[in-house]
This record gives structure tokens, C-alpha cells and sequence, in this order.
């Protein structure tokens, strides 16, 4: 055996309270290496005289668990075994045994022993793990709501113009392409949301989670100057607290866009630093580096604008080098007082059920485990959501996000469907499945259901642009959105085709029906009702069913009771897929296919092809 393949932390993802009662234990060993891995363990608190020696306590090893963890997940390097148990008295100390062929090895904290040498060491409770208590104070708990929510993503700006009448000097004609920078409007605004609740009810969604919609000179509104104040080209508090309650009446939850990491260049704090310097209150608000606090040259009334080389001379830490957005200080009380006011203010006042942490990981982790305690304390069914592109464990523990923006999914999907032109790596399906299987062993069970899924966002390409403009493998992307756990987001326009690469994914909504894909909207708005009748879609494991070169997908999910399979082909090809061999065609039912395929003993997928069916 490898074992230096084998890897196993206490209190870690490979070792977790998943409810109140119920230890889940993990262990990683070489791919196909070890036959099988058994788990001893129990109370570390369980001892008995010793029959040998009356005047001896030993552990009792009589009352043990000893049973064989189950392959969770294979990646191309690694083997995943997981267990359930459930301590009586909610602690548990615990080894594993790894077997193959004759050989049994005990792995523990301390090191691995053969046990055909060390017999006795099989039940030495100092050479264990320890998983010291489940306390129902430290188990990750998330609103109950979000798993089964399905999102809108709306970038205000850009969605529908209901309110001529607040459009900024310049508005530029809805849909037209000849400036989409930053600073170009086309009156996107509240209004247009509110005039377009029925279109987003008839889609299916029961969520909108809106990018900034705070006063802002961008039209992105990252560069926040009142976070207490919807930006006038929206419309104003009032209309928003009417399109909160219009949304809660169809069973809509909003979402609101924090920018907390920074502000914008105008922000009256900001602007007082600028005047006043070290003499400003606000001084120890941002981090300013060294004296002067601006040194280059701007045009009075204007935004600054600086050379590439002068990026990285800023006397003053901002997100990333844009000297628009001077960094915060959340440690200094002023900040947090005044930020959490916001929180406050939004939620209590208008209702609001979650909101999204902009740049989450820039941000100190104390700050949020404050801010989650702020937040709950107001309303704990609020969904805290990060802006994390990266593994976010860390901040996944029960102390900080509820979840965060599952780019962990959203790249794979790219990568199996994307052309050379648009994606860094192209994945086959066992590509694919080697790149989900890993995401499913990198966070403990509780934290995937609560994640929000999608396959393009305001910060990426469209998902058409990615797929070469090709309907069939778009809907691919959908579909394997749609049947995978967590909170799915569809990015307003993507379900009618709107398309864009990384400079142009903010076009305005087309809403003129011969502009739309009208059968792909149709296929989403399937997709959204199917996983909400069928729990199967929304399952957290997976099993795979295609095998090692084989150029189809396939997988099955079970929740419930039902058993639902998924079969697509990502390929430009016909290709026959295997059914399980516990299958009959008899019993089975077609829950969504593409044109043209055909279930019998097998199933033939013609090109970008798809079948989910249940038994």
C-alpha cells in the first residue's frame, strides 16, 4: 500500500458534526490501492478491568464500532471512503484499518502500525483520532429555505427600462452595442423589474439576487458613495420596499449586492480624507500607507484617471490597483458601526433575505463572524452568501457564509462543453467527472446543498459565448446545472440566449420575442419546474455511471425515494450509452429528452443529445 497517499485530519472536512447525533468520517488512499478500509472506534471514556490483570483499567474494546467505510468518490490520483456514525455519547475516538489482500494496517493519529506485528494496537485508544464532542452550538446551520431556491440574476442597469423619467444625461438606446463601458447607460432600473415580476414568476425562479443597486457615478455600481440610498437612476427607497413586498407576494426571496471591502472614489468619507488628511475623523477608516494621501494629479470634478505604471504607487490600499475604490477598514468601529447600519437598515426596514458579500475573501474573517452574528441576531433565516472564486472551507465552518458563488462547478461545466477558443482546458466526460468528484470531497456534506450555482455571471463570459454560440451544448450546461445540489442562478438573458464574452456580458435583456431563443427559455423553464417536482434534481451525491474512456456522461441521484438518471452526450457524435445492468426498459419513465433518443436495452444519444429518466 501507499501510504503516503492515505491521508486523514480530526475536525476538518474528513471529520465533521453533520447534525446533532451524526459524525461523518472521511479518509483519501491511493486510487485502487486499498481493497477495503474499515473504521474502529468508539467512546474513549468506555474502560474495563482487564481479565488478565484485575488492578488494570483497559479500554473496552467489546463495545466498538467496526464496520467498512463505502467508496464515496474516485478522482484520477485518489480513492474517498466515508462513514456515519453516531457516537451514544457524542464522543468518539476512532482508527482506520486499511486492507490488502492478507495485510492489515491501523492508521491513527500517530502513524500507521502493521497489525500482524502490533495485534494489540487495534484497540489503543492513544493512538486514535478524537473527535472530543458534538456540540449543537458549533453545527453548521443555514437558512432551510435556499436549497430549494432557484435565482435571477439581475444587473439592474441593464434588465428594463420602466422609468424613462430617471434616466441619467446620455442614456444610450436600450440594446444598442456602440459604448458599454462603465460609465454608459441604458435607464435599466427598478421599475423595469417590477413591470417584469410576472415574466420572472412564469420562469420558474423564486429568487433575484440583484448586483449593487446603491448610489453609485458607475453603472456597475461597485464604486458605492451612500449605501443607505438606492442610486436615483434606479429609483428610490420607496419603490424598492414596493418591489420587495410585490416579490414576496409570488414567493420571490431578494438579495442584495454588499460592497464592504470598499467604497467608491466619492464617498463623503473618502472625499473628507482626500481634503482634510491625517485631520480627517475618518483618516483611520481606510489604510492610508504614507502622506500625501493622493499623489497624482486629478481634474477637479472629475474621476481620476491614472496610467498603468502608476497603479501600483498608490499611497493608499484599494481593491485591486483601482484607485476608485479606496479599501475599508473593518476593524475600526466607525466602519463596522456604519456598515452594519446599512445591514440594518435593509433588512429590517425592507425585509430583505439574503445578501451577497462582494470580493468575501479580501475581507477580514473576524469582521464576518461579527457580521453573521449581527445579521442572525435580526433575522437568522438571512442568507449570507460569498463572493469566493476559489475552495472557501475556511470560511465555511458555520461561523461566517452560509455559502458561497460555486465557480468550483461552473468551471468544469465551461471546460466540457466550451470550444478551444473560449475555454483554458477542454474536459471529456471522464474529465469532467474527475473535476465533480473532486469538488464533492472538498467541503463536508452540509456545505454543498447551500451553495450558489451557476454557469455565468456579470464577471465572466456568457454561457453561449463559451458553448461557440451552439443552443444544443447551452442547454447541456443548463440541464447539468440544474440536476447538480445547491442554489442555481440563472444570469438574467442567458435562458433566451443572450450572448457576450468577457467584455461584453452586461448587454441590455432583449425583449422582443424574435430576438429570444424561445426554445431554450422553454427547455429552462422545464428544467426549473422538473427539479422542483422532482427532489432527485436537487440531491447532494451522485453516482457515476460511464466508465474510464467512455464519451458520454451518465449518473444517477437518489432523494426520497426516487431514483432519477441523467445521460447527455457532450459530444458532436452519435454514441451509445450502457444502462445499469439493474435496470429493464419496462420500468422506467422518460422525464425530458432531445429529439431523437432512443431507450431500449441501451440508450443512443445523437450529438449534444440528453435523457433523464426516473424508475
Amino acid at each position: 500500500m501507499n501510504l503516503a497517499a492515505v491521508y486523514h485530519e480530526a475536525k476538518s472536512k474528513y471529520a465533521y458534526a453533520f447534525d446533532e447525533d451524526t459524525l461523518h468520517i472521511r479518509i483519501r488512499t491511493e486510487r485502487n490501492d486499498v481493497e477495503r478500509v474499515m473504521l474502529v472506534g468508539g467512546d474513549p471514556f468506555c474502560w474495563v478491568q482487564s481479565e488478565e490483570d484485575p488492578t488494570h483499567w483497559e479500554w473496552d474494546h467489546a463495545s466498538a464500532v467496526e464496520e467498512s467505510l463505502r467508496l464515496e468518490y474516485q478522482t484520477d490520483l485518489f480513492d474517498y471512503w466515508i462513514i456515519a456514525v453516531q457516537p451514544q455519547w457524542k464522543r468518539f475516538r476512532y482508527a482506520f484499518v486499511l486492507c490488502s489482500g492478507n495485510q492489515e494496517i491501523l492508521y491513527g493519529s500517530r502513524s500507521f502500525y502493521n497489525l500482524a506485528e502490533h495485534p494489540r494496537y487495534r484497540y489503543e485508544t492513544s493512538l486514535f483520532f478524537n473527535f472530543p464532542y458534538i456540540n449543537r452550538e458549533d453545527l453548521f446551520l443555514a437558512p432551510d429555505w435556499v436549497k430549494d431556491t432557484v435565482w435571477y440574476q439581475i444587473f439592474p442597469e441593464r434588465f428594463a427600462d420602466g422609468d424613462p423619467t430617471n434616466n441619467p444625461a446620455g442614456t444610450l438606446p436600450w440594446g444598442s452595442t456602440e459604448k458599454t463601458n462603465i460609465y454608459a447607460h441604458f435607464g435599466g432600473d427598478l421599475q423595469g423589474v417590477l413591470d417584469h415580476l410576472d415574466y420572472l414568476q412564469d420562469l420558474g425562479i423564486n429568487g433575484i439576487y440583484f448586483t449593487p443597486i446603491f448610489e453609485s457615478p458607475s453603472s456597475h455600481k461597485y464604486d458605492t458613495t451612500d449605501y443607505y440610498r438606492i442610486d436615483p437612476a434606479f429609483g428610490d427607497n420607496a419603490l424598492f420596499k414596493r418591489l420587495v413586498e410585490a416579490a414576496h407576494a409570488r414567493g420571490i426571496h431578494i438579495m442584495l449586492d454588499a460592497v464592504f471591502n470598499h467604497c467608491g472614489w466619492l464617498y463623503p468619507w473618502w472625499q473628507d480624507v482626500i481634503r482634510n488628511g491625517s485631520a480627517s475623523p475618518y483618516y483611520d477608516c481606510f489604510f492610508i500607507e504614507r502622506e500625501p494621501v493622493i499623489n497624482f494629479s486629478v481634474e477637479e470634478g472629475k474621476l481620476p484617471r491614472l496610467n498603468p505604471q502608476e497603479l501600483g504607487n498608490l499611497n493608499y490600499r484599494t481593491f485591486a490597483f483601482t484607485p476608485l475604490m479606496p479599501k475599508w477598514n473593518t476593524e475600526n468601529p466607525l466602519v463596522k458601526a456604519h456598515l452594519l447600519g446599512a445591514i440594518r437598515y435593509w433588512t429590517e426596514e425592507f425585509g430583505i433575505d439574503a445578501w451577497r458579500l462582494d470580493v468575501s475573501n479580501e475581507v477580514s474573517q473576524t469582521f464576518w463572524r461579527e457580521f453573521r452574528s449581527f445579521v442572525h441576531d435580526i433575522n437568522p433565516q438571512v442568507y449570507i452568501l460569498g463572493e469566493n472564486w476559489d475552495n472557501s472551507g475556511p470560511w465555511l465552518k458555520g461561523d461566517q457564509f452560509d455559502g458561497v458563488m460555486n465557480y468550483e462547478l461552473t468551471y468544469p461545466i465551461w471546460n466540457l462543453l466550451g470550444t478551444p477558443e473560449t475555454v483554458l482546458e477542454q474536459l471529456d466526460a471522464s474529465g469532467y467527472q474527475n473535476e465533480i468528484s473532486k469538488l464533492m470531497v472538498s467541503y463536508p456534506k452540509f456545505n454543498l446543498p447551500n451553495m450558489y450555482t451557476m454557469i455565468d455571471s456579470h464577471d465572466t463570459a456568457r454561457i453561449d459565448y463559451k458553448c461557440g454560440g451552439d443552443p444544443r451544448k447551452v442547454k447541456l450546461a443548463f440541464l447539468l446545472l440544474l440536476t447538480f445540489a445547491g442554489s442555481p442562478s440563472i444570469y438574467y438573458g442567458s435562458e433566451v440566449g443572450l450572448g457576450g464574452g468577457p467584455a461584453h456580458n452586461r448587454l441590455c435583456m432583449p425583449w422582443e420575442e424574435a430576438d429570444q431563443d424561445q426554445d431554450l427559455q422553454q427547455f429552462v423553464r422545464s428544467l426549473i419546474y422538473l427539479r422542483r417536482q422532482h427532489p432527485s434534481f436537487r440531491a447532494l451525491d451522485l453516482t457515476w455511471l460511464n466508465r474510464p474512456g467512455d464519451l458520454w456522461l451518465g449518473y444517477r441521484k437518489q432523494n426520497e425515494g426516487e431514483t432519477l438518471y441523467v445521460y447527455l452526450n457532450p459530444t458532436g457524435q452519435e454514441l451509445k450509452a450502457q444502462l445499469p445492468l439493474d435496470l429493464q426498459e419496462s420500468g422506467l419513465m422518460t422525464i425530458i429528452a432531445s429529439e431523437d433518443v432512443r431507450l431500449g436495452a441501451d440508450v443512443l444519444l445523437p450529438e449534444f443529445g440528453y435523457l433523464i429518466f426516473s424508475n
